[in-house]
């Protein structure tokens, strides 16, 4: 194995064994999870890393509201305050604000029935956002002065006011922010609304792809993050990258070991990160990166039922488009990697 890499698989091989010490990290109040593809497992990640923490606020900045819909079945058929709706009055002045927005997860998903843990709805007028943003940059910079900077500093912390109130009226100290694959928009906000990102990478070129471009748009100066910024200029660090999708050798006595194209991207995603390193919250690239298996009919069964992978056990089944669904063994080592990465951050 690559010496580059060792440190992240040896830790892994202690996680799998409940055996790891924890990560020498700070930590922090409020993530945002989100990578700039689709499909590598942000909702999935959200959504159980929400039901091992408490007094919790999730915001769902996906216009898609597959997060909403774990926590609320009925989401889609629902005329609710959304996201949406907290952000619009910064950028279309005149509009009422509206208050105690956060819904209680408890009431509309049974699994979550001993969490104090509220969640904020998101909605699909979200994809009008990034235009309706733009506009009101414009006339913002249209603005001379200290107007002008109240202007921008308004709409661009508008998700994070609006995040602070929320937590202060529900008595929550924690948040998470579901985000979409692309930037634009409530991405850009979440981003400013945030204390760090956790980024999740499939094991896969794309998804590497997609967190070079990540890197780029938070650090480019020709970026939009970068050209449209407030007046404090926040720019979130990254606090993890969790490699999703991992494969193991199967050859007896390497349960724990990652197979070769595993192997490959963790390489890829520790390079990426290494020269990149001032974008993290510390100077050590090994800090930053934990692996996470794929969840195969583990996933499948959690997202059909909306039930945190935390509580479902290996020989549990279920049919899914009429075919029979099964909890194989790996859940007990995905259960341990989940509550590694929740200790790593809260």
């Amino acid at each position: 194995m690559s010496s580059r890499i060792i440190n992240i698989t040896d830790r892994h091989c202690e996680i799998a064994n409940n055996v790891a010490t924890p990560l020498p990290i700070p930590k922090f109040k409020r993530y945002t999870i989100g990578n700039l593809r689709g499909g590598i497992g942000k909702t999935t990640l959200a959504f159980n890393l929400s039901y091992m923490t408490d007094d919790l606020l999730v915001v769902d900045t996906c216009p898609q509201g597959n997060l909403s819909y774990f926590y609320d079945p009925n989401f889609f058929l629902n005329n609710t305050t959304t996201v949406r709706d907290l952000i619009l009055p910064y950028l279309v002045p005149g509009l009422g604000r509206a208050s105690r927005v956060a819904k209680d997860i408890s009431a509309t998903n049974q699994y979550f029935s001993n969490k104090n843990s509220f969640y904020v709805a998101s909605s699909s007028d979200l994809y009008l956002l990034p235009s309706q943003m733009t506009t009101s940059l414009n006339q913002a910079k249209s603005l001379s002065g200290s107007q002008q900077t109240m202007a921008i500093d308004s709409m661009l912390y508008s998700l994070r006011k609006e995040i602070t109130r929320e937590m202060k009226e529900a008595d929550l100290n924690k948040c998470l922010i579901d985000t979409s694959p692309f930037f634009s928009g409530a991405t850009h906000l979440a981003w400013h609304a945030t204390d760090a990102l956790i980024v999740p990478v499939r094991t896969d070129q794309q998804s590497i792809n997609s967190l070079s471009l990540l890197i780029d748009v938070l650090s480019n100066p020709a970026s939009d993050f970068s050209r449209n910024m407030p007046s404090k200029e926040h720019r979130p660090k990254i606090q993890l990258i969790i490699i999703t999708h991992c494969g193991w050798k199967t050859t007896k006595g390497a349960r724990n070991e990652p197979n070769q194209q595993t192997k490959v991207f963790i390489e890829k995603a520790r390079d990426i990160v290494r020269r990149n390193i001032t974008h993290f919250t510390t100077d050590n690239a090994d800090n930053h990166i934990l692996l996470l298996d794929d969840f195969l009919g583990t996933g499948r069964i959690s997202t059909a039922l909306s039930k945190p992978v935390f509580l479902l056990n290996a020989g549990d089944s279920r049919r899914i488009d009429r075919i029979k669904t099964t909890v194989n063994q790996s859940v007990e080592k995905i259960k341990t990697e989940l509550s590694y990465i929740s200790n790593s951050i809260w």
